[in-house]
Protein backbone atom coordinates (compact mmCIF):
# COMPACT_ATOMS: atom_id res chain seq x y z
CA UNK A 1 0.00 0.00 0.00
CA UNK A 2 1.12 3.55 -0.76
CA UNK A 3 0.08 6.93 0.58
CA UNK A 4 -0.97 9.19 -2.30
CA UNK A 5 -1.81 12.89 -2.31
CA UNK A 6 -4.16 14.55 -4.78
CA UNK A 7 -4.91 18.24 -5.18
CA UNK A 8 -8.18 19.65 -6.44
CA UNK A 9 -8.11 23.26 -7.66
CA UNK A 10 -11.53 24.69 -6.79
CA UNK A 11 -11.31 27.57 -9.27
CA UNK A 12 -10.85 25.18 -12.20
CA UNK A 13 -13.34 25.50 -15.08
CA UNK A 14 -13.58 21.70 -15.24
CA UNK A 15 -14.45 21.22 -11.57
CA UNK A 16 -17.25 18.66 -12.13
CA UNK A 17 -14.96 16.40 -14.17
CA UNK A 18 -12.15 16.77 -11.62
CA UNK A 19 -14.43 15.83 -8.73
CA UNK A 20 -15.77 12.81 -10.60
CA UNK A 21 -12.22 11.61 -11.40
CA UNK A 22 -11.20 12.15 -7.77
CA UNK A 23 -14.12 10.10 -6.44
CA UNK A 24 -13.26 7.29 -8.88
CA UNK A 25 -9.71 7.22 -7.43
CA UNK A 26 -10.97 7.20 -3.84
CA UNK A 27 -13.52 4.38 -4.22
CA UNK A 28 -12.17 1.37 -2.35
CA UNK A 29 -9.33 3.35 -0.76
CA UNK A 30 -9.04 4.85 2.72
CA UNK A 31 -8.91 8.65 3.02
CA UNK A 32 -6.28 9.61 5.61
CA UNK A 33 -6.66 13.38 5.67
CA UNK A 34 -8.02 16.35 3.81
CA UNK A 35 -7.10 20.02 3.98
CA UNK A 36 -8.52 23.11 2.29
CA UNK A 37 -6.11 25.98 1.55
CA UNK A 38 -8.06 29.25 1.42
CA UNK A 39 -5.21 31.17 -0.21
CA UNK A 40 -4.81 28.72 -3.09
CA UNK A 41 -8.51 27.72 -3.19
CA UNK A 42 -7.27 24.16 -3.34
CA UNK A 43 -8.32 20.93 -1.62
CA UNK A 44 -5.59 18.43 -0.67
CA UNK A 45 -6.56 14.82 0.05
CA UNK A 46 -4.22 12.07 1.23
CA UNK A 47 -5.39 8.50 0.83
CA UNK A 48 -4.05 4.99 1.19
CA UNK A 49 -3.95 3.30 -2.22
CA UNK A 50 -4.33 -0.46 -2.35
CA UNK A 51 -1.84 -2.31 -4.55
Amino acid sequence: MKIKTVYLDLVDDYLDDAIEALFEKLVGNTVLSSFYDDDKEQLEIQYLEKD
